[in-house]
């Protein structure tokens, strides 16, 4: 619940806890290895093979190796350190011996966590083998998943409530900063909850919740059942928050685990389960791409009746999964290392909309971009193991353990249903969660109901309490715990291993009947428990540097405004992360010491401007911004001096800084951009336009990214470069032409619009209308726009009459009086009830002394508009002219005078 609250488990010092808090647990349940109603063997800790499995492929994807062999296990990878490496880092510097990860430090910190992973299963795999304890570890997961769902609900009453553990993000819920992470814990609650409920209507009513004969009204004899209230409650609280937390993926979730719970789509229920498949997945379906409108927040996100509908269709994900898949098989077979989907996606990516995906909101396509083949078969291997222990568990007779059977399937169909539009499972909250549980039914599964665990002294049997509670229960296992002992009977007379089940079926080996098999077993599990005490151990110092270097790091930002003024306190700060990073290479600790550098170089180079007041220092210090520089650089003063000036030692410092970030993380964008950024104040650099050109790559989806990328790149003199960036951005949103313009308009000779404008008709239209309002118009650029602009594309009449008006303009600036006069009258004719366009087609005839036409649509326009004075104005000019023009007759030209010319020469 902790963890749950604190962001999901995000930040390091959390997981630092965590760990800590698992170790312990871990030590503590080593008790149980001597308790045979704890511990039976090795096979209860088999989910351990595939979770092992995950945590040494991730360790593997952080070793150095040559670079040859990372050509061969993940071709992307190789790419990352060599392509994108060069022109930034010289050739004989680059790394000949090199990790798969592409950012090694994420994937290292990602690996010590799941390390953590292997004592969590271990401790619970003992602790929760006896049936006593399964009761309170589904009841706590009830509860987690309430409490998330109380807090959401609190949330959404006081909206300005501030405590600790809650962030404001409109997309959050509770203390997750994303409500379907938050969804997952919510359904995770649901399924223990119903587990729960499983439990006592098998002990109630001997009915459990997915036999063919159960019916819900059966649920209502829960009510009086005291033991029910923790999953009734429960089950009604997480509804609840499901539909108010605003996760569409959520209440798919909760639709898919519902039906497995209930055995509609497994062989409990029969062929039934197809229709009712069928029309699950056809509800999901509508819930994710049709637009609905009700009360409830994760019903009003569907909204089916506006049309702004924020749906699967509209988000982006389907055009994004595209850019997925490419990184996927780039980095196949061995991936680009686990936790580097936010860098490794950037390079292949063609289709992905505007805002940067940190995460690909698929969890399945996550995994097979970062863990490649191995992550496949060691998910496909985790799945089979609980299949085939949810198969075997189905067998009990024990209440419990059908309860846990039902939370498990629920669980299991939220997860795989869930995951497909979300990644909360690699939440640590709902990692441990879904760990707990598997291991738990795996355990469960083994321990065969309990049966394996004989006590012959009635005061030490636990079916003397069950009897007491349930009788018919107890009588079940009495007799079947003596079939299970004469079955052991006869097959160590025959040497046989196995043992019979208690209903007759496979064969299962639940533990080894001989002395020196018993003892085999137990120095086994001692080994294995021993070895993952030690790996734990190692981890921690890892977990526990992470956890100071991220604090830093978030303290110093979150007071960093207060100190980027105080150039002793800037001194001070850049001592303190240039000593964390020689220990700790924290990639954001490396991005907040550049911007401390670069700050430095700011505040000095204000004091070598020698401002005279407090308010002049102010306004040159605005001017220094890298961005946007209102100066020239350097400040006088270095004419003056001999020695560097100390703006120039920081903003090299601060380049250097960013050098090393590109190196260490070879796909980061925050590095490359300080590098773009400092160009405006040091020498030109060839690193710099390798750097625009890998931005624009990062950025070739974003356009408003890649219109300040461009300005950047024009403001440094890498022309080029900003032609080729601003005409991506137009591509993308042609409506960015207006914002361009200004730029356009004093820059014509570096800035050539016909290379930059693409060939989009609204981006033509918008530029073609300010040039109309140059002093000096691009005729060439006029002429193109002509035969480019289709004013058809427009959405609406106003808009084509607009368009329309436009062209008449630029043909009449072009002497094609002809189109001009065409294009005109078709604006009138598609908005007869506006005048400025009849008013704007006159004025250009009069220009071109069309009077004619002019008087025509004068007139035309003074019975239309009999309130608007300028019509009739139009038509007395036209008259006084006409009337001018009668009484004062051209004087012809005389061409035998001579001219002024020659009689001035």
């Amino acid at each position: 619940m902790c963890l749950a609250a604190d962001f999901g488990g995000i930040l390091h010092w959390s997981q630092y806890i965590a760990a800590a808090g698992i170790l312990v647990a871990m030590v503590l349940s080593l008790i149980g290895l001597t308790d045979t109603t704890a511990s039976s063997g090795l096979r209860q800790h088999k989910l351990l093979v595939p979770l092992g499995l995950l945590v040494l492929l991730a360790w593997i994807q952080t070793m150095p190796l040559p670079s040859s062999v990372v050509g061969l296990l993940s071709p992307g990878s190789q790419d990352a350190y060599s392509t994108w490496l060069e022109g930034l880092v010289p050739t004989a510097e680059q790394p000949s011996i090199h990790s798969m990860s592409v950012s090694p430090f994420d994937t290292q910190h990602v690996a010590m966590l799941l390390t953590l992973l292997l004592p969590l299963s271990f401790a619970a795999s003992l602790v929760f083998h006896a049936r006593n304890r399964l009761t309170m570890l589904l009841s706590a997961i009830a509860i987690t998943g309430a409490s998330v769902a109380i807090i959401g609900f609190y949330r959404k009453l006081d909206p300005t409530a501030d405590i600790w553990f809650f962030q404001s993000k409109s997309s959050g819920f509770a203390g997750f900063v994303n409500r379907n992470n938050a969804a997952l814990m919510l359904n995770f609650g649901l399924a223990a909850s119903l587990g729960l409920l499983s439990w006592r209507m098998m002990a109630l009513h001997s009915i459990e919740l997915d036999d063919p004969d159960f019916e819900f009204n059966d649920l209502l004899a829960l009510i009086s059942d005291r033991e029910s209230l923790i999953g009734l409650l429960s089950s009604i609280t997480c509804v609840a928050g499901l539909l108010l937390n605003g996760s569409r993926g959520g209440v798919v979730a909760a639709l898919f685990g519902l039906v497995f719970a209930f055995g509609y789509v497994r062989p409990r229920r029969g062929l039934i389960g197809l229709p009712i498949l069928a029309v699950v997945i056809a509800i999901s379906v509508a819930i994710l791409t049709v637009p609905m409108q009700l009360n409830l927040e994760s019903i009003t996100r569907l909204e089916m009746i506006s049309a702004n509908a924020d749906t699967l269709q509209k988000d982006g994900r389907l055009l994004h999964w595209q850019d997925g898949w490419n990184a996927a098989m780039a980095y196949l077979p061995m991936g680009s290392g686990i936790s580097t989907y936010g860098y490794s996606y950037l390079p292949y990516q063609s289709q992905s909309p505007g805002p940067w995906f940190e995460h690909a909101d698929n969890l399945w396509l996550e995994m097979l971009v970062e863990t490649g083949l191995p992550g496949v078969v060691i998910t496909v291997l985790l799945f089979v193991i609980l299949l085939r222990s949810l198969r075997r568990l189905s067998t009990s007779a024990d209440p419990v353990d059908q309860g846990v059977r039902v939370a498990a399937w629920y669980a299991i169909a939220a997860v795989a249903a869930s995951q497909f539009f979300d990644f909360g499972l690699i939440m640590p909250a709902n990692l441990f969660v879904a760990v707990v549980l598997a291991t738990a039914v795996v355990s469960r599964q083994v321990a065969g109901g309990g049966l394996q665990a004989p006590m012959p002294d009635e005061e030490d049997d636990p079916y003397h309490a069950m009897a007491m509670a349930d009788p018919e229960y107890a009588m079940a296992m009495a007799a079947a715990e003596r079939e299970e002992e004469a079955a052991a009977a006869m097959e160590a007379e025959a040497d046989e291993p196995n043992t019979k089940s208690a209903t007759g079926g496979n064969k299962i080996k639940l533990k080894s009947t001989s002395k020196w098999g018993r003892l085999t077993s137990s120095v086994s599990v001692g080994a294995i428990a021993v070895a993952i005490i030690l790996l734990s151990v190692l981890v921690m110092p890892g977990l526990k540097d992470d956890a100071e270097t991220e604090s830093l790091v978030r303290r110093i930002r979150s007071e960093y405004q207060g100190m980027k003024f105080q150039p002793e306190v800037l001194e001070q700060v850049e001592s303190l992360l240039a000593e964390n990073l020689s220990t700790n290479p924290f990639p954001e600790t490396r991005t907040l010491l550049a911007a401390t550098q670069r700050d430095r170089g700011r505040l000095a180079e204000t004091l070598e401007w020698r401002p005279s007041t407090i308010e002049q220092a102010g306004q040159i210090y605005a001017k220094t911004n890298l961005n946007e520089r209102g100066l020239e650089y350097p400040p006088p003063l270095a004419a003056m001096t001999r020695d560097r000036l100390k703006s120039i030692l920081h903003y090299e410092d601060a380049w250097n800084t960013a050098l090393a970030g590109v190196a260490s993380c070879p796909l980061g964008q925050a590095s490359r951009a300080s590098l773009v950024q400092l160009q405006s104040v040091l020498d030109p650099q060839p690193e710099t336009g390798v750097a625009v050109k890998h931005l624009a790559t990062f950025y070739s989806t974003e356009p408003n990214r890649l219109m300040r990328l461009g300005r950047r790149a024009f403001m440094i003199g890498d022309y080029d470069s900003a032609v080729a960036t601003f005409r991506d951005s137009l591509a993308l949103r042609p409506t960015l032409a207006s914002q361009l313009m200004p730029l356009f308009r004093v820059n014509q000779d570096k800035l050539p619009l016909a290379e930059v404008i693409p060939d989009d008709s609204r981006a033509i239209e918008l530029a073609a209308a300010d040039v109309m309002l140059w002093d000096e118009p691009d005729q060439k650029f006029l002429k193109h726009a002509a035969g480019s602009i289709d004013c058809g594309r427009a959405s609406n009449l106003a808009g084509r009459a607009k368009c329309q008006a436009l062209l008449s303009r630029i043909h009449f600036s072009l002497d094609d009086t002809a189109n001009a006069t065409k294009a005109g009258e078709e604006a009138i004719r598609l908005l007869p009830d506006e005048p400025r366009y009849r008013v704007q087609l006159i004025e250009q005839m009069l220009i071109t002394g069309n009077r004619k036409d002019a008087l025509r649509h004068a007139r035309l326009g003074r019975e239309a508009f009999a309130k608007d004075a300028r019509f009739q104005q139009f038509v007395d000019r036209i008259a006084e002219a006409d009337r001018k023009e009668m009484l004062e007759p051209t004087i012809p030209k005389d061409d035998t005078l001579p001219s002024v010319e020659s009689i001035l020469n």
